[in-house]
């Protein structure tokens, strides 16, 4: 059962990705209002497929209504074409004896799984081993690619406590190449077994590329929501999860396999989160019993007055309510302290609060 809130829009459109056979009660005042909660969390892409699939929610739309739909759906195929077209350039230069993963919504498309339908893809996720590492880079950038700007202190970091390389594009492509060495960056809390997770890296009948074990998949999208991003205004994340919970897992033993593979890789608490707010918000068949140990009372209470206030989407033409605003400060300030241990985290907004001083433009005679 989804919680209701005095927001009522944004849980009208998370009842909407669960049954688009509420289309039939909608007027177009509320159409208005959903289309533009669904564009600002990149999901109209996803709505518009799910109405679509099947004739009789299509049948029940107003014409001004389906022009946005069709929209959505042909800059979705746009997004994933030029997306193939990505991975195709980098299957040609990249060295054939390293083995490559294609990470969250690549691997999606790639799959073919429900989850890429509609999807708006950024950029390209890529996955080798920390060894395979320096070899990969310096292929992409000898055939052309390019790290974006950053610098000597942004490098390092991405470097020794990211989990992943700077940026890389090619001059000329829309698309920006992430390369990661591991799921979660390496001075955080949490550190997946390596070992375990390229172990069981999947291949793709007629693919260069390979994938993560499913199990890893869901697991991986949970940490990316719930450890490594700063929860705001990313429903799209949660609505990707409970779509991969859904193709993934069939049965009893599946949901038990998925529970003992997050305590091997030591991410029962992202995994927890991300089962709560999918069986709360997205009626996800999530079984009860499930050998995942809560958080603590007080932390939980904390999470469910923060993640809805950060992840809902809201009309950009109206400010944020207050409440939104402090939570957002604080989904920022809970995602630096996931990330890193203390002192690095003082020393890093040290960094950071001196560049914003050298940054700060001089103040001009008689500003008041």
């Amino acid at each position: 059962m989804i919680d209701q809130q005095p927001a009522a829009y944004p849980f009208q459109l998370l009842q909407l990705l669960c049954d688009p056979g509420r289309v039939r009660g909608l007027q177009l005042h509320d159409w208005d209002t959903l289309i533009r909660l669904a564009r600002r969390a990149r999901l109209l892409g996803v709505l518009a497929h799910r109405i679509r699939s099947q004739a009789e929610h299509l049948a029940a739309i107003p014409d001004c209504v389906r022009g946005h739909l069709d929209s959505a759906t042909t800059y979705s195929a746009h997004r994933v074409h030029l997306l193939r077209m990505e991975l195709a350039a980098l299957a040609s230069v990249l060295p054939g004896e390293v083995r490559v993963a294609v990470l969250k919504g690549g691997a999606y498309i790639i799959q073919d799984l429900a989850t890429a339908r509609g999807r708006l893809p950024n950029d390209v996720d890529l996955l080798v081993s920390r060894e395979d590492l320096r070899q990969t880079e310096a292929a992409l950038l000898a055939a052309g690619w390019e790290a974006q700007a950053v610098d000597d202190y942004a490098d390092r970091y991405y470097r020794e406590w990211s989990h992943e390389l700077p940026p890389l594009r090619f001059p000329g492509h829309p698309m920006e190449v992430d390369v990661h060495h591991t799921i979660s960056p390496v001075t955080g809390r949490l550190h997946p077994d390596r070992a375990l997770l390229f172990a069981d890296l999947q291949e793709l009948a007629g693919q260069r590329f390979l994938v993560l074990h499913p199990l890893d998949q869901i697991l991986h999208a949970a940490i990316h929501l719930f450890q490594d991003s700063e929860l705001a205004d990313n429903l799209r994340d949660l609505v990707d999860i409970d779509s991969l919970l859904r193709t993934h897992l069939q049965s009893a033993d599946d949901w038990l396999a998925l529970s003992v593979r997050a305590r091997r890789h030591g991410v029962e608490r992202p995994l927890w989160y991300a089962l709560h707010y999918c069986r709360r918000w997205l009626a996800t068949p999530v079984p009860e019993g499930l050998p995942l140990r809560p958080p603590p009372r007080a932390m939980l209470r904390a999470m469910d007055w923060l993640y809805p206030r950060c992840t809902l989407p809201r009309l950009p033409d109206e400010p944020p309510p207050l409440a939104r605003s402090i939570a957002v400060r604080l989904g920022a300030a809970r995602y630096q302290w996931l990330r890193m241990p203390p002192g690095l985290l003082l020393r890093h907004l040290a960094h950071k609060s001196a560049q914003a001083v050298r940054r700060r433009p001089p103040r001009q005679d008689g500003a008041g």
